[in-house]
């Protein structure tokens, strides 16, 4: 179904304040981790590369499928993936997300950000009709070129591995109604991490791998999207296992 001509209006309007803004928040929230939290992205230059690569050759929509450590993934991965003025370019480069409202909808300065930095929330629980229509507004943005990053883990993980067992069917059904769609997976972690945290430890130096493909099913219905979702949540095990090998652990 077409998303309703308000919903449009509000993301058009919700992306052009992110942009315009952009420079301030996007840029003291960078310098912030980079000179207060002294992060790093480890092969810089390559990630951004290789994620410029891919949005080229891609066909159809870019689905980011990220694991999930820590409360602010999303904004590392932004960081990592294009620079501020790349983002002024093409701030469809930028990718949305889906955060949970009751985690930041009570503090005002959360609420902000989360709005500049295009996020569309959702309510754990939410009824059927809510959910349907944030996935509705998902597949508006991906048809026409923007990013939007899920975590197929549905939460962050407790083990501080990828969770294979107790994941979302989100990005399967996402991918079939976009089909052909290219789910990117993202293994991102700082090499100082050892369990699942709020924030990253100070002076946290971030593992970036990119993989993408396009995740298709021979079943039908209900199966169809679990097993799409099963396809990528493995993807996101085998390269976090590849990251492990490589450090002997």
């Amino acid at each position: 179904m077409p998303l309703k001509l308000s919903n449009r209006m509000s993301l058009y309007a919700q992306s052009i304040m992110g942009w315009a803004t952009f420079p301030l928040w996007g840029g003291g929230i960078i310098a912030a981790m980079r000179l207060f939290k002294r992060y790093q992205i480890d092969g810089l230059a390559e990630v951004r590369h290789r994620f410029d690569e891919i949005r080229r050759s891609a066909k159809g929509p870019i689905l980011l499928c990220v694991n999930h450590l820590t409360k602010i993934d999303s904004v590392v991965l932004n960081w990592a993936l294009a620079s501020v003025s790349s983002y002024m370019r093409d701030f469809r480069r930028f990718s949305w997300n889906m955060p949970e409202r009751a985690r930041y909808h009570g503090h005002p300065v959360l609420r902000m950000l989360c709005y500049l930095g295009q996020c569309i929330p959702v309510d754990r629980g939410g009824s059927r009709e809510a959910v349907k229509q944030s996935l509705e507004k998902v597949s508006f943005l991906l048809r026409r070129g923007h990013m939007v990053t899920l975590f197929p883990e549905g939460s962050r993980s407790r083990s501080g591995r990828v969770d294979t067992e107790g994941f979302s069917y989100g990005p399967g059904r996402l991918i079939r109604q976009l089909e052909p769609c290219t789910a990117l997976c993202v293994y991102l972690r700082g090499h100082n991490q050892v369990d699942a945290t709020s924030l990253p430890p100070r002076g946290a130096k971030f593992y970036l791998q990119m993989d993408a493909f396009q995740p298709t099913s021979a079943q039908n219905g209900l199966r169809a999207t679990r097993d799409i979702a099963a396809q990528i949540v493995h993807k996101l095990s085998q390269m976090e296992q590849a990251y492990f090998a490589a450090r002997g652990q």
